[in-house]
């Protein structure tokens, strides 16, 4: 996810200090193309991703010099696709909107709230257990599988995915350059 948050924000920052919209704007290209490539590239960069913490992990492994727990399981990569649509999802949108100079911020809080609200939530959680609230959603997890969460929380995180490649291409055509 990391590898990921980085290649965006990068792509994005070298984007906008070449002036690409304006080059990408001048050939015969959809708009909406531009962005698609742009939500494209996210799971390109997630592949990536994966890629190297497998072969850093393989060769730690082999040879002894970072040790690690465990390799990178099927859920891992489940989550990893999970955090990069949601990211994605409010990340790009926003971007099309106000442009680079105004995300520098608003991505690094995206990337604190994508990290610290699951932890903040879990301790609540922990700490109020006799919130009936608690209680409900704890009884929901516990009477569904593991499988089934992943698999609701990945279409989820899809469909907000979906719902926000339509909304910044809206935006991306109504945008003037």
């Amino acid at each position: 996810m990391v590898i990921t948050y980085l290649f965006i924000s990068l792509a994005v920052q070298y984007d906008d200090k070449n002036k690409s919209e304006i080059i990408l704007n001048s050939l015969p290209v959809k708009k909406s193309d531009i962005v698609i490539a742009k939500y494209v590239s996210t799971f390109v960069f997630g592949i990536v991703g994966i890629i190297s913490s497998i072969i850093v992990g393989f060769i730690g492994n082999t040879t002894g010099l970072l040790i690690f727990i465990g390799s990178i399981s099927t859920l891992d990569i489940v989550l990893v696709v999970m955090s990069i649509c949601i990211f994605s999802s409010i990340f790009y949108p926003v971007y099309f909107k106000f442009g680079v100079s105004r995300m520098k911020i608003f991505t690094v809080l995206i990337f604190m709230v994508l990290f610290f609200v699951p932890t903040s939530a879990i301790d609540y959680i922990n700490q109020n257990t006799n919130n009936s609230l608690v209680q409900k959603y704890i009884s929901f997890i516990n009477a569904t599988s593991g499988v089934t969460l992943n698999s609701l929380v990945l279409i989820i995180a899809l469909i907000l995915f979906l719902i926000s490649l339509m909304v910044s291409i809206r935006i991306y055509n109504n945008k003037e350059f």
